[in-house]
């Protein structure tokens, strides 16, 4: 399966709406909270829109989606265009990356807000080392320091005991993001977070190691983050940290 989307992730998405829906809600929450001062949005990683609320889109004028998934754009559009049209919401939908030519799309929509959609967290699968991935990571957070931009993404992701059900999913919590916290960007660890990741994993019901997706450090210093869990299948979980930092 590869990791940025396929046919296969969006069957999976589709088949497990009703498993996902407190973290949809979790999403949702977070973005009621946001107010962009923007009128135009750039979503980065857009997918499907699975797991995005459509009533905050509405409040856009413009809406301009990027995936290399040739299945996202007719599916978003499938998804979220008739109510985008009703609310007067103009949308595009681009089939190619927009992360390695980020400076040059952003010089493109000058006026936009940007929200990454569940991709920074993906690029470690992506790159030759994890070196590599933090590097790139730190590259993408710096061409934002003039914008105002969100990203929601994987923090961690692992095994967990099964759920007795849907009930079980834990709750979010919220923190503000710590300074930065290693010397190296490839010094990232689960032990470096103990506090807040023993909180979370816990009400997870965790097992075992968990993945690193090296997104400890995306948001600058003082931003507050939303943390959400994510049951993505019944003995695997991802940690999600969601965030907005405006102008």
């Amino acid at each position: 399966m590869n990791p940025t989307g396929d046919l296969l992730w969006h069957w999976r998405a589709w088949q497990r709406q009703a498993e996902w829906q407190a973290t949809c809600d979790g999403i949702g929450q977070w973005l009621d909270q946001v107010q962009p001062a923007s009128q135009e949005l750039l979503i980065i990683g857009a997918s499907a829109g699975w797991m995005m609320p459509v009533r905050w889109l509405q409040g856009f004028k413009k809406i301009t989606t990027f995936d290399i998934d040739r299945w996202a754009a007719p599916l978003f559009r499938w998804r979220h265009g008739r109510l985008l049209q009703a609310s007067g919401t103009q949308l595009q939908c681009h089939t190619r990356d927009a992360l390695t030519p980020l400076d040059a799309v952003l010089r493109a929509n000058p006026n936009a807000a940007v929200l990454f959609d569940n991709v920074l967290g993906q690029l470690r699968f992506q790159q030759p080392s994890l070196d590599h991935a933090a590097a790139r990571i730190e590259k993408i957070t710096r061409s934002m320091r003039t914008r105002e931009w969100g990203s929601v993404h994987d923090a961690y992701s692992g095994p967990v005991y099964p759920r007795q059900s849907a009930s079980t999913t834990p709750h979010g919590y919220q923190s503000i993001q710590a300074a930065y916290l290693s010397p190296s960007p490839a010094d990232h660890s689960a032990v470096q977070l103990a506090p807040e990741f023993a909180k979370f994993s816990a009400q997870f019901n965790a097992q075992g190691d968990w993945l690193d997706h090296l997104t400890s450090n995306v948001f600058p210093s003082g931003t507050p983050v939303h943390h959400i869990a994510w049951p993505y299948a019944p003995r695997y979980a991802h940690w999600l940290q969601a965030g907005w930092i405006p102008l």
